[in-house]
């Protein structure tokens, strides 16, 4: 499972974040046995609206990220793509232990109570990640279950991540890629890129906040798997504060664990002012993700780099994906 959409291996070690008001790509190499940032580009948009994907026409948005990638001198030409958390659905479900070749029926008949849109509207993808039948397959990083849904720590199930990606949304952006000379080797919802660039394989219980420049997606993170994840549709720092609280107990009382640490990524997390509220409200270590962090890179990149880590955690999420 997963092979399309999770994406298979490639030699191509770059990753392109279409952001509602920005594109950001990484290209990784490799470099004394350790991932290396070889080239690495960002355009901002002084208006808002102007990457808004939903908006651009296809050549448009195309063209911005043709001229992106020649400016950025990125020489690989198969690219992993993020996927925005707030255009996809994912959880996971729990289904009764059954022979495996059962399971793939019933999971797509289980789907339709999970997925808010027809199934026919989708392209759905799920992966064993825990209990029978068989060993269970590799889980990619940072599976998420979703406030809407997620039914994980049953005991004596099946536990299914499952993902339903609209189909629309998958033929726009690969349709963009190819338009700006790239093939696409991978679509990842964002979160999964996050939890890859910024908690690698710590298995402690991190809350990353990746504040855009839209919205706010929150997402925790324990043993190195999203355990929820939530897309707020606002800015506004007193809104995100009490959608934390929310979060927080639905993990603490599901889980029965606190969050030790709260990492802030995205075009918004190097403000001062929401850095500072954040560091007081918050009853633990509120801290800035640093995505290169992980990665080498030169001497005389570093200045640059710690001004923009914010904004590249998904886009070294996706480009760490080969390495």
């Amino acid at each position: 499972m997963f092979d399309w959409l999770f994406g298979k291996k490639s030699k191509t070690r770059i990753g392109i974040d279409l952001g509602s008001s920005s594109i950001k790509i990484a290209e990784l190499g490799r470099k004394d046995e350790r991932a290396f940032l070889a080239n690495y580009g960002l355009i901002q948009a002084k208006s808002e609206a102007i990457f808004n994907i939903a908006d651009l026409k296809d050549a448009e948005l195309a063209d911005i990220l043709k001229k992106l990638i020649a400016e950025a001198k990125i020489t690989g030409r198969s690219a992993n793509v993020s996927l925005p958390v707030e255009k996809t659905f994912s959880t996971v479900i729990s289904m009764p232990i059954m022979p495996e070749n059962e399971l793939a029926a019933a999971v797509s008949f289980e789907a339709q109570k999970y997925v808010p849109v027809p199934l026919n509207e989708v392209v759905l993808d799920w992966t064993v990640i825990s209990g029978s039948p068989g060993p269970a397959k590799t889980r990619p990083a940072g599976a998420a279950d979703s406030i809407q849904g997620g039914q994980a720590g049953q005991d004596q199930a099946i536990q299914i991540l499952l993902l339903a990606v609209p189909k629309e949304i998958i033929n726009k952006i690969t349709n963009v890629v190819r338009l700006a000379g790239l093939s696409v080797d991978a679509l990842e919802q964002e979160a999964f890129s996050l939890v890859r660039s910024l908690i690698g394989n710590d298995k402690n219980t991190f809350m990353v906040i990746d504040l855009g420049r839209r919205g706010t997606d929150i997402i925790v993170v324990d043993q190195g798997f999203i355990k929820l994840s939530h897309n707020l549709e606002s800015v506004n720092k007193d809104i995100i504060l009490m959608e934390i609280d929310r979060i927080v107990n639905i993990f603490q009382m599901r889980y029965n664990k606190k969050v030790g640490q709260c990492l802030l990524t995205g075009g918004r997390a190097g403000e001062k002012e929401m850095f500072e509220f954040l560091s007081i409200k918050l009853k633990v270590p509120v801290k800035i993700g640093d995505p290169f962090a992980r990665i080498g890179h030169g001497v005389a990149k570093e200045l640059t780099l710690k001004e923009i880590a914010p904004q590249f955690a998904v886009a070294v999420g996706l480009a760490l994906r080969e390495i």
